[in-house]
């Protein structure tokens, strides 16, 4: 499908088993902001950013998590701080006492949130290097199939294709919850650039790529993102958290 544009949200929000929010926030917000948003973190987090060496570091810890449990407050009808985590084995956080699924990445300038009511998601974004030995990584990395058709494209485009296969092979998995438990090369998902998101093939059991949809993400240029989700009917909405805020 193609994604609309990010756009305000509603005051009230409703969430129903069709819908699949995906929320788009800027670190670039500003210091009133981030104090706003301080005080949604629990005890532990506030711990964690005081521990960062860098003040750009601590405030994009700090409106990544603090966007989440606001956002996360406006489905559950209560206050930022209220919400409480507990983490699978694999170290996934969940709701406790809530079907409300969420999933949170965040790479330098960009946070994205995924929600959706009892249905697997998984994020992903990442800020495109252009430093990296891409060839190298992907072979280390990606599955035979994805090597293959990453090594074919025209050399202009590799840097796209690998980015898209790479977000959307770690929206997978964080939609799995099963961390490196489940191998990158287990799976193939599509990277030609322009081309749909598509989940191709799951091994051991075929019939697993059958369950999941993926989505390309638009954010910014330098960015690549991608949505995992468990299939169904299903509607996407795109919501802008810096216009919010």
């Amino acid at each position: 499908m193609q994604q609309d544009s990010w756009t305000i949200p509603p005051d009230s929000l409703s969430l129903k088993s069709h819908h699949v929010d995906i929320w788009c926030v800027s670190s670039a917000l500003s210091a009133d902001s981030v104090k706003l948003l301080f005080p949604f973190l629990s005890n532990d987090e506030k711990q964690r950013a005081s521990r960062f060496r860098f003040p750009i570091d601590r405030d994009r810890y700090i409106v990544s998590h603090g966007s989440l449990r606001d956002i996360l407050g406006r489905y559950l009808h209560g206050q930022p701080y209220q919400s409480i985590f507990s983490t699978n084995k694999y170290g996934k956080p969940s709701l406790v006492d809530s079907e409300l699924e969420f999933n949170l990445s965040h790479s330098n300038d960009f946070t994205l949130i995924a929600i959706a009511q009892g249905r697997k998601v998984g994020v992903d974004v990442e800020h495109i290097r252009t430093d990296m030995e891409l060839e190298n990584i992907a072979r280390r990395y990606f599955s035979r199939v994805e090597i293959s058709e990453l090594m074919s494209m025209p050399s202009e485009q590799r840097e796209a294709g690998f980015f898209n296969c790479w977000t959307r092979k770690e929206a997978y998995i964080k939609a799995q919850g099963l961390g490196l438990s489940l191998p990158l090369d287990s799976f193939d998902v599509s990277l030609t650039p322009d081309q749909p998101a598509v989940l191709r093939e799951t091994r051991p059991n075929p019939q697993e790529a059958a369950c999941w949809s993926l989505l390309s993400l638009e954010i910014h240029p330098n960015y690549a993102g991608a949505l995992a989700v468990e299939t169904g009917t299903l509607e996407f909405r795109f919501w802008d958290f810096v216009r919010h805020s």
